[in-house]
């Protein structure tokens, strides 16, 4: 007969004869005995009730395994592995090698340190390269993303310690490269050795000797970026080699004394703890956790059994990584409140310092070993005293509810870890809650003030490292790798089958679902796996039916080169600004036009009108329009011309009126007569403060790339907002040298320049960028402009654009909308947020024609929304808006 069908269920009156049969044998001085009908009954009898004293024997690492086992009843010795008798029986003598074992294994890895600085050149005392190197092992061990990990945690220590940027780049290079070697070396070996797989073993070790053989004959150094990186030495990469094997076949004797003796040869365990070690690494789970065991509890078996490779995985988890990484977070905490000892407040800064140098990584790890520990709590049996306390003190509501939304903050805290690790406000709110709800959870519902000071520790960690966690993003909208995915679903289907193994021995009825006592441990956990299991749909249902989120790719060398194709055709000059490389990009069909568009929250940008023949704007809107749906984001035209408004209008979209582009008709331009006198007087005032004008072509911009980027950083020093964007050129070299630029020049030093936009056709021009220094004269500005002008009308040029002036030309009269008020409004009184009128004055000067601007969008209540998200597009965020 099946167990969970047993003919008699389990009655209430039963459960209190039976309790308090067992708790008078328990409270009894001599040795309790259970009554002979408490045992297992075989398939074929009548059971009167379940035991409440189960056993655990699983491959998930939590402290609840403990106690689940410490309060396991005598008679239930024959139903499993008593995991905390399996933990305590691992010979002391093991858990001492292994943690001398550690400490050597640290020490060669501190040896990595010691050895890049030789290969770099740099110089530095030994002990603070050892202690920087152990605080970076010890937190990249656990964290995992080394190289964002560990070298952040480097780059704190070396450069306050004077260690150039380019030094600390050959220091990253020379250990990433040790770490692996050994790696390659010692799989390669294991792998020909025992035979597994002696071709791939081969190209490992050939991998190496090829490493060997460049540091013997190739002598050129490598380039990467601004960095140069020069081949080791021999002595040096035969170091590396001798250095990195020795610390892996350490790290494998760490756990290989900890398993049963005899069970398997070190060399072919070798090889499958490097292989699980590799898998650990690749999934990208924080400090590979439970994708290592996993992966070597099934290549292990069935030589190491399960119920002797848990204990040992338990120990080598506290032994070689939780045990360094204490040691490391007290060291780092010494330090800083050493460097500000001298007032409260600035330890407590440095303090917060020192939890953010942990990386939201970190915190993204204590979350989910969070949330284990309260989703196997609620899987296991509590505590027989402390439940018997509980329920004299609180009515079995409150037990039940706590046992319950226990359960529910564990599901949380796996699932937002994701993004602690993306730094997301949005989750360290709820991670904030889901342990305040732990806490109380683990108190309420058994008493566990052990989970609630591990949780109570975390919480305050977490609280106090809020500085780190400041990014505003949706939460659905990050991405969710793949192996975070499956960790969390295994920790979740983990907990689901602790419990089942936890109440094998209960005989199932309906029943269960609906007993409410103090002693229904197995009723309670049924309901909460359903509540956990229903978070976990719920969560996956949101990202069902949620839109995918989308990410603007930046251009490929494909598309700009198809874009270029495009705007040589073209009359209008804006379109250039899509060499800028920070917008994304929408081609027709055919790749004959395309929309440049930026997105900030949920609105989607298009800048201008799209570029391309008449035949296909159209099929653009629309496609863009149809993109922007797909993602549930608001279609907006940024700055679209008078000529268009009615494509936009036959597509539903209304639009208001954001200024007007000043535009010079250069075939009525001159410097001859009254009216290019203030021209004339401008160019000659320039030129009395010993300054001289030029147009310098493509090749001779890049050539002075380095005294236009002293300029403008000059002239950004001056700016609080910093650079623009989107609608607006920003300095960069590429951008730059696609076309000519006007330089105005001071005793040979360049003081203000302009990179000019020409359209193929010669029928416009325009001025993008435009930067000066500060001790340049004050008429640079206006004599440059000028001095343009003049050379555009020499090139046979038509027209000449001076860039809009927002608000501008907005009429406040009574059947005008509430926009156009409010814009006009702006325009008169708001000179103190952004110059207005003063922009539009000093482009009067040169007698421009001004045609109007417009914004196409939607319509509806969306518009204050809208022209938020596109200023903070082109400001570079919602702060800078405000800033000049």
């Amino acid at each position: 007969m099946n167990r969970w069908c047993r003919p008699r269920p389990w009655s209430a009156r039963c459960h209190r004869r039976r309790w308090r049969s067992f708790t008078r044998s328990t409270t009894s001085t001599r040795p309790s005995r259970m009554p002979r009908r408490w045992s297992r009954a075989p398939a074929n009898r009548r059971s009167c009730g379940p035991s409440r004293r189960p056993t655990t024997d699983s491959a998930i690492t939590s402290p609840v395994w403990t106690r689940a086992s410490s309060t396991r009843s005598p008679g239930s010795a024959a139903e499993g592995v008593d995991m905390r008798a399996a933990f305590t029986s691992l010979p002391a003598v093991s858990l001492l090698v292994a943690a001398v074992l550690t400490i050597a294994n640290y020490a060669v890895m501190t040896g990595y340190d010691l050895l890049a600085f030789r290969y770099a050149g740099a110089r530095l005392r030994a002990r603070r390269i050892v202690f920087a190197s152990f605080i970076s092992y010890a937190v990249s061990n656990n964290i995992g993303f080394a190289m964002v990990s560990g070298a952040s945690v480097r780059f704190r220590f070396y450069t306050r310690w004077g260690v150039s940027a380019e030094a600390l780049a050959r220091v990253v290079f020379s250990y990433s490269a040790t770490f692996w070697l050994g790696l390659l070396a010692l799989g390669g070996i294991s792998l020909m050795t025992t035979g597994i797989a002696p071709a791939a073993g081969g190209a490992l070790i050939t991998l190496v000797a090829l490493y060997l053989a460049a540091a013997i004959f190739w002598r050129r150094p490598i380039r990467l970026w601004r960095f140069t990186l020069p081949i080791p030495s021999v002595s040096i990469a035969s170091a590396q080699v001798l250095l990195s094997s020795i610390d892996w076949i350490l790290a494998a004797l760490v756990l290989y004394v900890l398993i049963p003796h005899g069970a398997i040869g070190f060399l072919r365990f070798s090889t499958f703890f490097l292989a699980a070690m590799l898998a650990g690494l690749v999934s990208h789970v924080p400090g590979g956790l439970g994708v290592f065991e996993t992966t070597l509890a099934l290549l292990l078996s069935p030589a190491v059994p399960a119920s002797a490779l848990v204990p040992a995985l338990l120990a080598y988890r506290a032994i070689y990584y939780i045990g360094p990484l204490i040691v490391a977070a007290l060291m780092l905490a010494g330090f800083e409140a050493a460097v500000r000892r001298e007032r409260a407040a600035a330890i407590r800064s440095r303090l917060r310092d020192a939890a953010l140098t942990l990386s939201p990584q970190a915190f993204a790890v204590l979350s989910f070993v969070t949330g284990l520990v309260l989703l196997f709590s609620g899987a296991t049996p509590a505590v027989s005293a402390r439940m018997t306390w509980l329920s004299h003190t609180f009515p079995i509501g409150v037990i039940e509810a706590s046992h319950f939304l226990g359960s529910i903050a564990g599901v949380v805290l796996l699932l937002v870890s994701q993004g602690l690790a993306r730094r997301l406000d949005a989750a360290w709110f709820a991670s904030v809650a889901a342990l305040g709800v732990g806490i109380a959870a683990s108190l309420l519902k058994g008493f566990d003030y052990e989970e609630a000071a591990v949780m109570s520790v975390a919480l305050a960690a977490l609280v106090f490292a809020r500085p780190a966690f400041r990014r505003r993003a949706a939460f659905f909208a990050t991405r969710f790798s793949t192996g975070w995915i499956l960790a969390v679903a295994a920790g979740v289907g983990a907990s689901i089958f602790l419990g089942f193994f936890a109440f094998k021995h209960v005989a199932y009825s309906h029943e269960l679902w609906w007993q409410f006592e103090v002693e229904s441990d197995a009723s309670r956990f049924l309901r909460a796996s359903v509540g956990a299991a229903i978070v976990m749909v719920a969560f996956v249902a949101a990202r069902l039916v949620r839109p995918a989120p989308h990410q603007i790719d930046p251009p490929t060398a494909e598309d700009l080169a198809a874009a270029e194709g495009i705007v040589r055709r073209q009359s209008r000059t804006l379109p250039q600004l899509v060499f800028l490389g920070d917008k994304g990009l929408i081609f027709n069909a055919d790749r004959t036009g395309f929309v440049m568009y930026g997105v900030r929250g949920r609105t989607w940008v298009a800048l201008g009108d799209p570029v391309g023949p008449e035949s296909v704007v159209n099929d653009l809107i629309r496609e863009f329009l149809e993109r922007c749906n797909d993602f549930n984001g608001t279609p907006v035209f940024y700055q679209v011309t008078p000529g268009y408004l009615h494509r936009y209008a036959d597509f539903g979209l209304t639009f208001v009126k954001l200024g007007e582009e000043a535009q010079v008709d250069l075939n009525l331009f001159s410097l001859d007569g009254p009216s290019g006198a203030r021209y004339r007087q401008a160019i000659r005032r320039l030129q009395k403060e010993g300054a001289a004008f030029a147009v310098i072509d493509p090749a001779e911009a890049a050539a002075r790339m380095d005294d236009l980027r002293r300029v403008s950083d000059d002239w950004l020093s001056t700016r609080t907002g910093g650079e623009k964007g989107f609608s607006l050129g920003f300095f960069n070299p590429a951008y730059l040298g696609r076309g000519p630029v006007a330089v105005v020049t001071r005793n040979g030093d360049v003081e203000a320049f302009a990179n000019l936009w020409v359209s193929e056709d010669r029928r416009e021009a325009s001025v993008d960028l435009m930067r000066h220094t500060a001790r340049a004269p004050k008429i640079t500005m206006e004599a440059l402009i000028a001095n343009i002008l003049v050379w555009a009308k020499a090139e046979g040029i038509q027209r000449f654009v001076l860039g809009m002036a927002p608000l501008s030309g907005l009429q406040p009269t009574r059947a005008a909308s509430r926009w156009t008020r409010l814009g006009a409004i702006l325009y008169r009184h708001g000179e103190r947020m952004y110059r207005f009128r003063g922009l539009r004055a000093f482009k009067e000067k040169f007698r421009p024609d001004w045609e109007s601007r417009y914004l196409a969008y939607p319509g509806g209540l969306r518009l204050p929304r809208v022209l938020t998200d596109v200023s903070a597009l082109i400001a570079g965020g919602y702060r800078q808006i405000f800033l000049r």
